[in-house]
């Protein structure tokens, strides 16, 4: 009896010993199956916030640096607030799996669009102008109205090399100018560059976006299609020299057109000053007489072509000239407007009212002087 009693009470052992492992296994089961549904909801949760549509709030500016990984940019985005973790930008990049490069440059990247929409804005390239912060000074090109060649080349170590880019035949050919320069086609901006530019790159770009700015003109005006580009940018170069008061410069296109149409000479001292180098300088009588084809007191005409390099504003008054019939301007002797007639007479009323401005300026600039003096 009592071996059967042994033997029943070991079997009641197993059993019990069974259910407890049966009920742990189950619990085990059971809390794996539950943390896998967790972490599987998890999983598409995180999916979907990198991968889905977010909802796009106020744009940032960042600008991505050349060279940066991956990681960084998450950690540049992150920074902004852009996304919550680096590691989720990181995790975009691994599920897009396209292998596409991000291009550095300045963005304007919206709040709450998902990481996959960052990645996407980040392939397509830049999206926001860069401004003069972004850029190192080596790196900037700063054109101003007006300048000639030879002055521009004034602003790169090799200037001679600039100035032989500048003769560039391709270049010419793809403006369809018959030149010996690019002299007129050099569009003045503030330009930015990766690296910092050579004279072959500079002078791409400034033809470039003469190009892309002539476009634009003749898309807002229409009926200035077919004129004579040579023609138009060397009267845009003449107004460009005359004035830079915005109103005025419709007004001189308009009066180089009327005496060009009633065979009148030019006679204006920019283009000797061009012909002759002389910028800053009061023109002499004698300057007048200077056999150069510059010269607009001795021959009829435009000059041979433009004797700078104009802005857009000169360009579109050249285009678009004022309706006026005006035929001769004078200096206010303020140094910014001018007097414009129609007639010799009333233009000579003009010039002497000039003369005495001037000769006033002088005296009392005398005066000044003297009073400095006599107080020292």
């Amino acid at each position: 009896m009592t071996g059967t009693g042994d033997k029943q009470g070991a079997s009641g052992k197993k059993r019990t010993c069974f259910k407890v492992c049966l009920r742990v296994f189950v619990f085990v089961l059971v809390l794996a199956v539950f943390a896998g549904v967790v972490l599987g909801v998890a999983a598409y949760l995180i999916y979907e916030h990198v991968t889905g549509p977010g909802t796009h709030g106020q744009t940032v500016r960042v600008t991505i640096p050349l060279g940066v990984t991956g990681a960084e940019v998450g950690t540049i985005l992150a920074e902004n607030d852009l996304v919550e973790y680096p590691e989720l930008f990181r995790l975009a990049i691994h599920l897009d799996g396209s292998g596409k490069t991000i291009k550095h440059g300045a963005y304007a990247l919206p709040r709450g669009a998902s990481p996959m929409e960052l990645l996407h804005m980040l392939y397509d390239g830049p999206n926001a102008p860069l401004s003069a912060a972004d850029v190192p000074d080596e790196n900037k090109l700063i054109v101003p109205e007006g300048l000639t060649i030879a002055q521009m080349a004034a602003l790169f170590d090799n200037p001679q090399a600039f100035v032989e880019a500048a003769a560039s035949r391709p270049l010419l050919q793809k403006l369809g100018v018959q030149a010996d320069t690019l002299e007129g086609f050099l569009m003045p901006e503030t330009y930015f560059f990766d690296a910092k530019p050579t004279p072959e790159e500079a002078v791409e770009r400034m033809v470039a976006q003469f190009q892309t700015e002539y476009a634009a003109l003749l898309e807002r005006y229409p009926e200035a299609v077919g004129k004579d580009l040579l023609e138009v940018v060397t009267v845009a170069s003449l107004v460009e020299e005359e004035t830079r008061e915005p109103p005025e410069r419709p007004i001189v296109a308009a009066v180089i057109y009327n005496r060009l149409e009633k065979k009148m000479p030019l006679g204006l001292d920019c283009t000797l000053q061009y012909a002759l180098g002389k910028y800053g300088q009061r023109m002499l009588t004698e300057d007048k007489e200077v056999d150069s084809p510059y010269n607009t007191y001795v021959h009829a005409g435009l000059p041979p072509g433009p004797i700078s390099n104009p802005g857009v504003a000169a360009i579109e008054a050249a285009l678009v000239p004022a309706d006026v019939d005006y035929l001769y301007f004078v200096s206010n002797a303020d140094g910014k407007t001018h007097t414009f007639s129609k007639t010799m007479q009333e233009h000579n009323q003009a010039v002497r009212l000039y003369r005495q401005r001037i000769a006033t300026q002088r005296r009392e600039l005398q005066q000044q002087n003297a009073n400095g003096e006599t107080h020292d």
